[in-house]
């Protein structure tokens, strides 16, 4: 198996980041992942820079995978350039009946039963050991979120998985591929050193000597003139493949350029963005420095920069060799052209003559919701900071829905996409996953993407967004904000995973106040905080609902919460 560039087996050999593991003694090569377990290595594609490995092997006798007990699944280091690519449909198994309340797909139409029954891959014993009425099986589409970097399995939550690569339902499941694809990042020169690594090629005689002594001087010449004309003839030929290469590249380059710029006309009635140019926008954050990131998303990385004037920007890039990411970002652009609203994340412009396009919009200087709520800042939200980070989120979605030209479905509301500027006002971010509603319709038919813990349920069982699925995201949120805790969370107990399950389920014993952050009543008004946050509650709960048609709509939950707020509920 040939091993390209960048891609290491030994110090002396590629990138040492881009590592692999050659094992003298199986002679195979294994992808060696967090934790301690090891994958082997089926494939390396080097035109799309992925590699296929061979998911982890069962325990015997059970329905649990080596991996479990070694390090809880597979977990990339989202600092190295690996990770997992959305063309993996992964299998769950034996898992916790709690996941039946999760956005996975465990239902008894889940594809993992066609995988178990029908795909011969499977013992029957383990088979039925993997799945019954206690223990579901569950689906799900890898990449594109935080799952990019691992797939986790849990005691309390799934003990074994398997991933189909590129799945075709149409075919049986007897014909699925079986693996696990793992992509890696085009070697960056600006982000890391040049390996210093030369590869001698072994030198070849260029001529032989002649046998006749009083002819060995003009042998010597000749030998030198020949080796003067090849040597110039290859210099030539040499000069003239790197200047075509060199003419195709910028031809290609020119070409994507333009294709881009009509994707993105077409996508704003004609107009575009302000387009920056490559060196602008190098400069800008000079050369891509890593001190200067902001922050790596399942998408790619964002930039902090400095425009010639003193402007200070996000230049937000695609993941390297994502086709995907390349896409959500000029999905992205292609949204926040059509809006303006200020409690949305203004864009500037872009940038489209790079290999991956760049994203420049207005720098949001006070970090993410999730963590202010996280405690990764000293200062801490108060109640009423949190009312109206809320009611400004609620405003922009409101007007994202009903008021924009085309109504715009986010579907990917979640604390970490919202913003906080210097004045702790609310800037809803990240576009990427956005879709735009069709005229006379009342949903977008689409494969479910999102992130668990925030995604509608129903958008996940029957593929149809609406307006509603982003409500649902918000109510999520609405939970963030009231206890101060994360909406997935494995720390929790089996059954309190997820937040909305958690709080749904004290809420209905009536013990709100367990999971409401105490520190929120400390120099707070009590009884008003008290029933304010029981509104709040109330509000959340409502979003949250099981059934789309039951939930408010966007606009709805700003009337409702402008009014509690001029009656003084809301302080």
């Amino acid at each position: 198996m040939q091993v390209p560039y960048p891609l290491s087996t030994s110090p002396n050999c590629g990138n040492p980041e881009y590592s692999l593991r050659c094992d003298s003694h199986t002679q195979k090569l294994y992808f060696d992942t967090l934790n301690g377990s090891s994958y082997l290595v089926l494939r390396i594609q080097a035109s799309v820079h992925r590699m296929v490995v061979k998911t982890s092997p069962w325990i015997p006798g059970t329905c649990v995978t080596q991996d479990m007990p070694i390090s809880e699944g597979l977990w990339l280091s989202q600092t190295l350039p690996f990770n997992v690519t959305s063309s993996n449909t992964v299998f769950f198994f034996n898992c916790s009946p709690r996941l039946l309340v999760s956005p996975l797909n465990c239902s008894s139409a889940s594809l993992c039963h066609q995988y178990l029954e029908q795909s011969g891959r499977v013992d029957p014993n383990r088979a039925r050991q993997c799945v019954n009425e206690v223990q579901p099986c569950c689906s799900f589409l890898a990449g594109g979120m935080p799952s990019a970097y691992k797939i986790r399995l849990h005691a309390s939550g799934c003990r074994a998985f398997r991933s189909i690569l590129h799945l075709d339902t149409g075919k049986p499941a007897s014909e699925w591929e079986e693996g696990l694809e793992i992509q890696w990042a085009l070697y960056h020169p600006n982000l890391s050193a040049e390996p210093s690594l030369i590869v001698q090629e072994p030198r070849h005689a260029l001529g032989t000597c002649s046998r006749e002594v009083k002819n060995r001087s003009t042998a010597r010449l000749g030998l030198k003139v020949a080796t003067g004309i090849c040597s110039s003839f290859f210099l030539v030929i040499t000069a003239t493949v790197i200047a075509l290469r060199n003419f195709k590249r910028v031809s290609n380059q020119a070409k994507l350029a333009k294709s881009r710029e009509d994707m993105l006309k077409a996508s704003n009635g004609g107009k575009s963005s302000r387009i920056f140019s490559l060196k602008e926008v190098k400069k800008a954050t000079c050369g891509f420095c890593k001190d200067r990131i902001l922050g790596i998303g399942g998408f790619g990385e964002v930039y902090k920069g400095e425009l010639h004037d003193g402007t200070v920007v996000a230049v937000k890039s695609a993941k390297v060799g994502n086709i995907k990411s390349t896409n959500q970002v000029l999905n992205e652009v292609g949204i926040l052209s059509q809006v303006n609203h200020k409690h949305l994340v203004r864009l500037l412009g872009c940038c489209i003559e790079a290999e991956l396009p760049l994203m420049i919009y207005e720098y949001i200087p006070n970090g993410t919701l999730h963590d202010h709520l996280q405690r990764k800042f000293s200062s801490f939200l108060n109640w009423k900071t949190r009312l109206k980070i809320s009611l400004q989120t609620a405003e922009a979605l409101s007007y994202l829905q009903s008021s924009a030209y085309t109504p715009i479905y986010h579907r990917d509301v979640k604390s970490t996409n919202i913003l906080l500027d210097e004045n702790m006002n609310a800037k809803v971010a990240d576009f990427g996953l956005s879709r735009l509603a069709v005229p006379g319709l009342s949903h977008v038919s689409t494969c479910a993407q999102g992130t668990l813990g925030y995604l509608d349920p129903e958008y996940y069982r029957n593929y149809q967004l609406t307006d509603k699925s982003d409500v649902y995201s918000y109510g999520v949120v609405l939970l963030e904000l009231l206890t101060s805790q994360k909406a997935i969370d494995f720390t929790r107990d089996q059954d309190d995973v997820n937040l909305a399950v958690h709080v749904n389920r004290l809420v209905s014993s009536d013990a709100m106040m367990e999971v409401v952050d105490s520190k929120l009543l400390d120099n707070e008004p009590y009884t008003t905080t008290l029933t304010s946050m029981k509104l709040f509650a109330d509000l959340a709960l409502a979003c949250l609902r099981e059934k789309k048609t039951e939930r408010p709509s966007m606009k709805d939950v700003v009337e409702t919460k402008i009014e509690q707020n001029q009656q003084g509920d809301f302080g």
